[in-house]
């Protein structure tokens, strides 16, 4: 098969999500590190007093509610597996199976299919095997499929969820930061507050999108880290510039890929240090990383 920029990107992303997962107390995302998933620590999250959707998944399915309230959900997955796992809230276009969507991390070329842009992907939450972790998400009223993708495969991955009742016209929930993933570009400030946080990330764009933030050894441009990355697909690495083997100073943190018009809520522990924003997904069909089209930002964070 020909090795398309796009399909190196996707395994590069792979190899990022990995980092992500060994070290999570890195991650935007709750973890449990301890042995036991019942071991979870306080969230952030939780002092919302939100409505919780608790899911747990273990290697025969998923134990979940079948109905819950529109509007802002706690998300508390509990992953009760020897593999990492994922919990998506997913509404499927026509005709797409369960099997398509959790082929997606299959996928050699990287290519996200065309169904893809009418899918829906309310947010997930990312979780190492036996520990808990949490998201708020913003559901809208209809019909939903709850996806639990891990390794090894899940016997029973999926449950219907139906989310009833009226959307709020407004959510007032209080954040640190408000993140836009926008038309390529990431709307990230100068300087962030070290130490554990909220963050309210909205994807005003028409395209999935996300976020892997890097700690990186100084504060680069977009264009470095542009030219940094092609440089090392090419083989050719820039003198003094950005670099993944040579930049990178820690392991990234993930902000879940969340399709047009959705919001959610994670929480986010960074070290004084500076960071790179990178979004590798490329619109569906396309062959084209966001980071190709601009979508890079970097910011220091500080103690103050």
């Amino acid at each position: 098969m020909e090795d398309t920029l796009s399909g190196k990107m996707y395994r590069l992303f792979l190899v990022l999500m990995l980092a992500v997962f060994a070290f999570p107390a890195a991650g935007a995302i709750a973890v449990a590190q301890d042995a036991s998933p019942e071991a979870a620590g306080p969230s952030l999250l939780a002092g919302f007093g939100l409505p919780t959707l608790e899911v747990t998944v273990t290697a025969d399915g998923i134990d979940a509610p079948t109905e819950i309230a529109a509007g802002p959900v706690l998300l508390v997955a509990t992953n009760d597996t020897e593999g990492f796992s994922t919990v998506d809230l997913v509404q499927f276009p026509e005709g797409v199976t369960v099997d398509d969507y959790t082929a997606l991390s299959d996928n050699d070329d990287g290519l996200l299919p065309e169904w893809t842009a009418d899918a829906v992907v309310a947010g997930y939450a990312e979780v190492p095997p036996m520990a808990t972790g949490s998201i708020v998400l913003n559901l809208a009223p209809g019909e939903w499929t709850i996806v639990a993708d891990a390794e090894p495969d899940i016997a029973a991955p999926t449950a219907p969820l139906t989310v009833t009742g009226e959307a709020p016209a407004e959510v007032a929930i209080a954040a640190d930061l408000d993140l836009e993933m926008g038309e390529y570009a990431f709307n990230f400030p100068d300087t962030v507050a070290a130490g554990p946080q909220i963050w309210h990330v909205t994807n005003v764009h028409t395209v999935p999108h996300h976020a892997i933030v890097f700690p990186v050894d100084r504060l680069y441009t977009a264009d470095e880290v542009h030219d940094g990355f092609m440089a090392g697909f090419s083989g050719t690495p820039v003198a003094d510039g950005f670099s993944i083997e040579t930049s990178i100073v820690g392991p990234p943190v993930s902000v879940p890929v969340i399709t047009g018009g959705q919001e959610i809520w994670i929480e986010a522990d960074l070290a004084p240090g500076f960071y790179v924003a990178v979004c590798f997904v490329a619109d569906p069909g396309a062959d084209v990383p966001h980071f190709m089209q601009g979508m890079i930002d970097s910011f220091e964070v500080t103690d103050n």
